[in-house]
């Protein structure tokens, strides 16, 4: 039996430290716009500058992330092999990383001249500075991933704040303080980033050494070679919605405004995984077959945790932006009940590939992946240019609800589980598509934003206690909480 007391303490802890970093960048946001500071125009170029840091950060992980999260457990009894793999997968991270800056300060104006915007076209001054914090973005999650899987909480908690202020502080004064532009806030990144990043490099090489193991290698880039290509798929299908809104800078900026609240969700509801993840991977180690009905449990929780942190979070994000928001930013308040939840999506996804991802069918990410980003894509590249932001919600609406049901099928053949279809499959989709359809009403009558999006808070909160009233009074009988 699962000790619900320990996970949901554990749970808690490990939610709030990991998205924590999320937290202050919403804090640093309207610090850094108003009608005197970066403005919508602005924040539609951070919203590229993200795009390119996040595809950095991807090439240097290439996978490993995930690799030795699995590998850990292949590795861990035997303290000469977990130093050689942890050292070994930090120096790949370096080396990837060191060859991409090399090479940003060779094509920083063959990059440049891509971009339409004057803006964007100096790349030589901010473009070096974005492989650096995709780099560092590298470094910190592999350590927080290690350090999760190892219980290691003090230093998972030391990384994440201080990972959080450094980063935000540097942010605000490169903004406020160095150039009123977007080019300071790289350069915070870059630079709180980095010195967190260093910090975590000479402390692992100090404890582990310095390998870079051709066996371990030849283990890890088979199953991590294809996560890396799924990484990038699925980078494709967060951020290339960005560049067909490109030629509408100020659009950009009220949709990447609305997303990157929804960052500060889908971080918090990593938090949640970094703390259910690991002992699904337990679960499955000592197998189905005889921990089926905790892997169950389990992932229950996991939906239902991010279910009620989407509602609760709705309305407070969308007074936040209509209060501290000065420019046209503040029209992204509306958009975030329907943007938030395609992260309903995302967690339906996560419990689904876990077990595909523990039988090292790593290729399978890669088919379904690059499936789902043909579509969304081909949705971006028909709506976006005539509906705007609309288009971009649509596309990734549609490709999240065909990678869930294709990771869904896809794991019942891999490693076959009875799921509780209702609370792990239909009653999430239900609220997707109710709040698709009040969408679709706010639209059509002009309805206030605040009005369908407190049903949908509704619709949400009173689903899952119906769902979920049995659970919860077994949950408070006395004694299931010791």
């Amino acid at each position: 039996m699962i000790n619900l007391r320990e996970h949901f303490k554990l749970t808690s802890v490990y939610t709030f430290f990991a998205a924590f970093p999320a937290l202050l960048q919403l804090i640093v946001y309207p610090i850094i716009e108003g009608k005197d500071r970066l403005g919508a125009e602005d924040f539609g170029y951070l919203a590229i500058t993200e795009a390119i840091i996040s595809v950095v950060f991807i090439v240097c992980l290439f996978g490993t992330g995930n690799g030795i999260a699995r590998l850990y457990y292949d590795n861990k009894d035997n303290i000469t092999d977990y130093n050689r793999l942890v050292s070994t997968v930090l120096s790949g991270i370096l080396g990837r990383g060191f060859l991409l800056i090399g090479m940003s300060l060779v094509f920083a104006p063959f990059i440049g001249n891509l971009f339409p915007q004057p803006a964007l076209q100096n790349f030589n001054e901010y473009g070096p500075s974005l492989f650096i914090a995709g780099l560092n973005r590298a470094v910190i999650l592999m350590a927080v991933i290690l350090y999760r899987h190892e219980k290691r909480l003090l230093l998972f908690i030391i990384i994440s704040l201080f990972s959080g202020f450094l980063r935000a502080g540097f942010q605000v004064g490169g903004v406020l303080l160095y150039e009123l532009s977007f080019v300071g806030y790289v350069y915070g990144t870059a630079i709180g980033g980095g010195i967190v990043s260093l910090g975590i490099v000479v402390f692992l090489y100090k404890t582990c050494g310095f390998h870079n193991n051709k066996n371990i290698n030849t283990n890890l880039y088979p199953f991590s070679f294809p996560l890396f290509f799924s990484d990038l798929i699925f980078w494709g299908l967060l951020f290339a919605d960005r560049f067909f809104l490109l030629d509408q800078p100020k659009e950009l900026g009220i949709y990447d405004n609305a997303v990157k609240f929804a960052i500060g969700i889908q971080l918090i509801i990593q938090g949640l995984s970094s703390a259910v993840q690991p002992e699904i991977f337990r679960y499955l180690k000592e197998g189905v077959r005889f921990k089926e009905g905790e892997i169950k449990q389990l992932s229950n929780i996991f939906i239902a945790e991010s279910l009620s942190i989407i509602a609760i979070t709705i309305l407070p994000v969308m007074v936040f932006i209509t209060v501290f928001y000065e420019t046209q930013l503040i029209l992204s308040s509306s958009l975030i009940s329907i943007i938030f939840i395609r992260y309903i999506l995302r967690t339906q996804y996560m419990v689904f590939s876990w077990p595909v991802m523990f039988s090292k069918k790593t290729n399978l990410f890669f088919l379904i992946n690059a499936v789902v980003l043909i579509i969304s894509l081909m949705i971006n590249w028909f709506l976006t240019p005539r509906i705007g932001y609309y288009g971009a919600i649509i596309a990734f609406l549609a490709a999240f609800l065909v990678q869930v049901i294709a990771f869904k099928i896809a794991q019942q053949k891999v490693q076959p589980i009875k799921w509780n279809h209702k609370k792990i499959f239909y009653f999430p989709l239900a609220i997707v598509i109710a709040a698709i359809l009040l969408e679709l009403t706010k639209i059509i009558f002009e309805l206030n934003p605040f009005i369908t999006s407190s049903l949908l808070v509704f619709i949400i909160l009173g689903g899952l206690f119906k769902m979920y009233r049995k659970d919860l009074k077994e949950l408070l009988k006395p004694g299931n909480l010791k």
